[in-house]
């Protein structure tokens, strides 16, 4: 019986950790023999935009009486500054390299038992975690042992070794396999062991197969994409690497997995890289935590779904969503799977990081039927960012949410900047960069993810589709008057227009027009106390923005 060998490898174990046996973390921490991780990578971002009423060091003021607004990120996405904990199974590769040795470092108990794989998973050359793979045993099968080892592992009747989490004595039913799930950097073999076909939501309908990062990877790249996706439907942790893959080709995928599939959200952000032919998955919720989360997702989407279908442009559904995202969402500087993703983007969590905000944006979208896809690079600061590239009529174009929602001491409920609201690739130059890569931190390689479509028309963007755009300074002056009073009426902050040249947009930015401004909108209401100008972000898109303070 499982039992009384289970016994011996107790004794086995014990007696090699009196003999002064140092285990690696992977042991200590019980993870199956099957796919060590070598390398973890945080894809949380930490993205701090700041205005000047911040307390952000960097922002600085203008002249006496107004400051500038700056935007800065601090993230953790491409693996440069990590700021999310790892699980205490982890190594580096190096070190998983490492640990197979030609020599026998291992006792062994001779016993005789017939067994029964509990879940899919490979033999291995040696009984230590990260030894050589040899041959995958699928759920079900019967296994003849020959001996147990003071590793936890079992020893076959052809020389091979299993680990003990990975048999039973009892054969499996027909068409289910245990599965390991880890929560929140925890891992117990024994814990979620049920899996299942049935979709989280019965609302979500996209098929990865449509999704245009998915189209542009080769074909064993969409394999292994295709199965990361439905292991994690099915709360399933082990998943194999195609033959001839490199690490790189595996945080490849794994990295656009993560940020293509909103409708995953308890994927663990931690990318597990390994040397053994097989990847295992990390979910930070067990599968009934994420079906009582679903349903408060699906609640809220209900709601954004109801105010998208009472537009018929594309435009206007956009707008809704950028909106609804922006106004029931605030910046976090903490990178958890709840912030860089619709766990919090599209429940009462209210915090979220790039990511989180591109993420959300990129479910609704999903759901209202709107082509769209994240992609990942830096800001001017070095740091790393996340936005969308969305489909609207007539091509594609860019859409940050997380810059439409900045971070200030008043009305940021009703703040909402329509900067990259439909943008294009010109817009961005300077200010979104090394698009679509990320880089790991263990070999300081820059990985390009994917080619994302190129984004070259203006005629959805949003001063231009809202009648906001003007190209002689009567017009803007006017323009900006009518913003302010509008603003002023409804007790909002911001008040933006977007002119056609640069110096135009000058000229509507430098002290002269700013006290203009100013001393109009103090005349038009006694609970105005300033209008602050803001141009970081706004000299590239030629938006001429004001904020209004009152008191």
């Amino acid at each position: 019986m499982k039992k009384k060998i289970s016994l011996i490898l107790a004794f086995l174990m014990a007696a090699s950790m009196l003999a002064g046996c140092k285990k690696t973390d992977e042991e200590s921490a019980g993870l199956p023999e099957a796919g060590t991780p070598s390398e973890t990578v945080s894809l949380t971002q930490m993205t701090t935009e700041a205005t000047e009423e911040t307390t952000v060091p960097e922002v600085t003021t203008e002249s006496e009486t107004e400051d500038t607004s700056e935007t800065t990120e601090e993230t953790t996405v491409s693996e440069t500054e990590e700021s999310t904990t790892t699980a205490p199974s982890e190594t580096s590769e190096t070190e998983s390299a490492t640990v197979t040795t030609k020599e026998k470092s291992w006792n062994e108990t001779e016993i005789s038992e017939t067994l029964y794989i509990k879940t899919s998973c490979y033999s291995r050359k040696e009984a230590i975690v990260g030894s050589e793979s040899v041959k995958k045993y699928e759920a079900g099968t019967k296994i003849n042992i020959v001996a147990a080892t003071d590793t936890g592992y079992y020893k076959l009747a052809d020389g091979t070794f299993i680990h003990s989490d990975y048999v039973t004595d009892e054969k499996p039913s027909q068409g289910t396999e245990a599965t390991t799930t880890k929560k929140k950097q925890e891992s117990d073999p024994d814990d979620n062991k049920t899996t299942s076909s049935k979709p989280i939501s019965s609302s979500y309908k996209k098929s990865y197969k449509d999704r245009y990062p998915y189209q542009q990877l080769t074909k064993d790249e969409q394999k292994l994409y295709a199965d990361i996706v439905q292991a994690a439907e099915n709360f399933e942790t082990q998943v194999e690497i195609p033959k001839g893959f490199t690490s790189n080709d595996v945080f490849k995928v794994y990295c656009i997995v993560f940020n293509q599939e909103p409708q995953l959200f308890w994927l663990s952000p931690s990318v597990p890289i390994s040397l053994g032919g097989m990847i295992d998955l990390e979910f930070d919720l067990t599968r009934d935590e994420a079906e009582a989360v679903q349903a408060e997702i699906d609640a809220n989407v209900k709601d954004v779904m109801a105010k998208v279908g009472g537009y018929s442009s594309t435009v206007s559904k956009l707008k809704v969503i950028y909106d609804w995202v922006i106004t029931h969402n605030t910046f976090s500087l903490q990178g958890t799977f709840e912030t860089c993703g619709i766990y919090n983007g599209l429940t009462d969590g209210g915090e979220l990081q790039c990511q989180g905000y591109a993420k959300t944006v990129l479910y609704l979208c999903d759901i209202a039927g709107i082509e769209c896809m994240v992609v990942n690079g830096n800001n001017t600061e070095g740091s790393t960012h996340a936005w969308n590239v969305v489909y609207c009529d007539n091509g594609y174009y860019i859409l940050d949410s997380t810059w439409g929602d900045p971070i200030i001491s008043y009305g940021k409920s009703s703040y909402v900047r329509y900067l990259f609201f439909l943008a294009n690739d010109e817009m961005i130059k300077n200010t979104h960069l090394n698009v679509s890569t990320m880089t790991r931190k263990s070999t300081g390689e820059r990985i390009k993810l994917y080619n994302p479509p190129a984004c070259t028309k203006t005629a959805c963007y949003y001063f231009k589709a809202y009648n906001k755009e003007y190209s002689d300074l009567d017009s803007a002056v006017a323009a900006m008057y009518a913003e302010l009073d509008a603003a002023i009426e409804s007790g909002k902050n911001v008040a933006h227009i977007r002119v056609t040249d640069h110096d135009l947009w000058e000229t509507l930015t430098d002290k002269k027009y700013w006290k203009i401004f100013q001393d109009y909108a103090k005349s038009k209401s006694s609970n105005v106390t300033e209008i602050k100008r803001q141009k970081t972000l706004t000299e590239d898109v030629l938006v001429v923005e004001y904020d209004v303070v009152y008191k």
